[in-house]
C-alpha cells in the first residue's frame, strides 16, 4: 500500500512539473506574438502620424496663403473706397460752389426782372397816359372795349361751331343710336323669360288627393271660395294637381296652400285649411321679401325698407304678356346702364330707372287700384324716397309725360329692346293687331266718336269726338262707357287707359 502511494505521489510531482514547463512555454509563446504585433501598430502609427502632420501643415500652408491673399484684397478694396469717398466729397465741393454761384445768378436775374417789370409798368403807364390823352378815354374803358370785341368773335366761332357739330349729329345720329344698340344689345345675353300660368304639383300618393278635396268636396269648395280666381285641377294627371291663375301671387299662395296640406299629418278640414292659408300668405310676404333683396342685391342697389322690398318681389309673380316682370325689368336696368356707359350719361340712374320702372305692375292687379301702371311707378318711387331724376327716368318710358333727360330716353330703348327681342313675349304679330283693331273698334262703336286710336301697345285708347255732338259734360259718361265695354267684352293684360279728347276750332277770314 505504501509502495502504491508512493508511486501515486511521484506521478503527480510529475504531472504538476510537466504542466507547469507546458504553461510557460505557451505563455513565452503569447508574449513574443504580442510583441510583434505591438512594434507593428507602433510603426503603422508613426507612419500615419507623420502623413496627418505632413497634410496639417500643407492645409496651414494653404490657409495663410489664402488670408494674406484676402487681406491684401480687403485692402485694396478699402484703398479704393477711400479714394472713391475723396473724389465725392471733392465732387459735392464742386457742386456746393456752382449751387451756390447759381444762387447768386437767380437773384441777379430776379433783381434784374423786377427792374425791367417796373420799367414795364412804368412805359405802360406812359403809353396808357398817351393813348388816354389822345383818345380822351380812360385805360380801363379801352381794356373793355378790345374785351367786348374778342368776346364778340368767340362767341361767333363758338356759335358756328355749335351749330356745325349739331348739324353733324343730326346727320348722323341715326347712325350712332344704332351703333349704340348693337354694342350694347351684343354684350347682353339671358334667357327668355316667357312664364306659364300653370304649375305642377307632385303629390306622393294618389289617395292623399281625396284628403284633399275632403268628404263631399268641403275642402276644396273652401279653397274655390278663397281664392275663386285660382283654376286646380286633381284629375287631369296621376300624382299631380295643377294649378293655374293669370294672377301669379294668388296662385303661389294656392301652391303654398296646397304643398303644405300634402305634408300634413291629421284629418284635413275648412278650419285647417284656414289655418294653413294664414301660414301660407306669412310665408308668401317673407319670400317677396327675400326674391326683393337678392335682386336688389345682384344689381349693386342698397335698401332698408322691407316694404319697398316686398313690393320689388311681387314682380317675380307678375307677367306682361308672357313675359316675368321681374326678367324683364332685370334684362331692361342692364341695358339702360351699357346704353348710358356707350351714351356716357348717368348709368346709375338709368340701372335704378330700369329696374323699377314697372314698379306699378307689382300692384296694379289690385281692382281697387284704378292708375295705370307707369304713374303707379312714380307713386311708389317718390313715396320711397328716390331722385326726382330716377323717378322721371322710370315712369315716363311709356311717355305719358314727354320725356325730358338722355337717361329717360335710355330706358325707354331698353325697355323696347327687352319687351321685342325673339322669344320675350308670347303674343304674335297677328294676335296683337287683332288686339289693337278690336281696341279701336270698341271706342268707334259709340256715337259721337270721329276715331279712336290704340297706343302704347294696347294701354290705352285715345278717343276723338266730334264737337258738335258730344258736349264737355258728355265726355266723362262717354269715357266710362267705352272702358266698361273694353271690359265686359276684351281679354287683354293689364289696364286700358280711355282717353276722350274734345277739340274744336273757331276760324273767320279777313277781307
Amino acid at each position: 500500500m505504501l509502495t502504491n502511494l508512493t508511486i501515486l505521489f511521484l506521478g503527480m510531482v510529475v504531472g504538476m512539473t510537466v504542466a507547469v514547463i507546458l504553461f510557460g512555454r505557451i505563455k513565452i509563446f503569447d508574449f513574443e506574438k504580442r510583441k510583434e504585433n505591438a512594434e507593428k501598430i507602433i510603426t503603422e502609427s508613426r507612419a500615419e502620424a507623420e502623413k496627418l502632420k505632413a497634410e496639417a501643415a500643407e492645409k496651414t500652408k494653404s490657409i495663410k496663403e489664402r488670408t494674406a491673399s484676402d487681406s491684401k484684397k480687403r485692402e485694396e478694396r478699402i484703398e479704393k473706397l477711400n479714394e472713391a469717398l475723396k473724389n465725392k466729397e471733392s465732387f459735392i465741393e464742386k457742386k456746393e460752389l456752382r449751387n451756390n454761384d447759381l444762387r447768386l445768378e437767380i437773384v441777379t436775374a430776379q433783381e434784374d426782372a423786377q427792374f425791367k417789370q417796373e420799367q414795364i409798368k412804368k412805359f405802360e403807364s406812359e403809353i396808357s397816359a398817351g393813348l388816354s390823352k389822345k383818345t380822351g378815354l380812360k385805360h380801363d374803358a379801352v381794356k373793355e372795349q378790345i374785351l367786348a370785341a374778342h368776346k364778340q368773335e368767340v362767341e361767333a366761332y363758338g356759335e358756328d361751331r355749335l351749330v356745325k357739330l349739331e348739324e353733324d349729329t343730326k346727320e348722323n345720329a341715326t347712325k350712332i343710336a344704332k351703333k349704340i344698340l348693337q354694342n350694347s344689345m351684343q354684350r347682353l345675353s339671358s334667357p327668355t323669360s316667357v312664364e306659364t300660368k300653370t304649375v305642377l304639383i307632385k303629390v306622393p300618393r294618389d289617395f292623399i288627393k281625396g284628403k284633399i278635396v275632403g268628404k263631399n268636396a268641403e275642402n276644396l269648395a273652401e279653397i274655390e271660395r278663397l281664392f275663386p280666381e285660382v283654376d286646380i285641377i286633381f284629375n287631369d294627371l296621376p300624382n299631380t294637381i295643377s294649378v293655374a291663375c293669370y294672377n301669379l301671387v294668388l296662385r303661389r299662395t294656392v301652391h303654398l296652400i296646397i304643398e303644405k296640406l300634402i305634408t300634413f299629418k291629421g284629418v284635413i278640414d275648412v278650419k285647417v285649411i284656414g289655418l294653413i292659408n294664414e301660414e301660407s300668405k306669412k310665408d308668401l310676404e317673407k319670400e317677396l321679401y327675400q326674391v326683393g333683396k337678392t335682386a336688389v342685391e345682384r344689381l349693386g342697389m342698397r335698401s332698408d325698407n322691407k316694404e319697398l322690398l316686398g313690393v320689388v318681389g311681387r314682380m317675380q309673380y307678375r307677367t306682361s304678356y308672357g313675359q316675368n316682370i321681374m326678367k324683364h325689368s332685370m334684362e331692361v336696368a342692364w341695358m339702360a346702364a351699357m346704353l348710358a356707359y356707350e351714351a356716357r350719361i348717368d348709368y346709375k340712374t338709368c340701372k335704378i330707372a330700369g329696374f323699377l320702372h314697372d314698379l306699378g305692375k307689382a300692384i296694379d292687379q289690385d281692382p281697387a287700384i284704378q292708375e295705370t301702371h307707369d304713374r303707379l311707378t312714380k307713386q311708389l318711387m317718390e313715396k320711397y324716397g328716390f331722385k326726382p331724376e330716377e323717378v322721371h327716368a322710370a315712369w315716363t318710358h311709356h311717355e305719358a309725360e314727354p320725356p325730358k333727360t338722355p337717361e329717360a330716353w335710355s330706358v325707354i330703348a331698353a325697355d323696347a329692346v327687352s319687351a321685342s327681342r325673339p322669344g320675350a313675349r308670347q303674343e304674335s304679330l297677328g294676335q296683337y293687331i287683332d288686339r289693337m283693331q278690336a281696341l279701336e273698334e270698341k271706342g268707334q262703336s259709340f256715337e259721337g266718336v270721329k276715331k279712336a286710336f290704340a297706343i302704347s301697345a294696347g294701354r290705352e285708347l285715345r278717343v276723338m269726338v266730334d264737337p258738335e255732338m258730344v258736349n264737355d259734360e258728355a265726355m266723362k259718361p262717354l269715357a266710362t262707357n267705352i272702358a266698361e265695354k273694353i271690359e265686359k267684352e276684351l281679354s287683354y293684360p293689364g289696364k286700358v287707359k280711355v282717353n276722350v279728347i274734345r277739340r274744336t276750332d273757331a276760324t273767320e277770314i279777313a277781307k
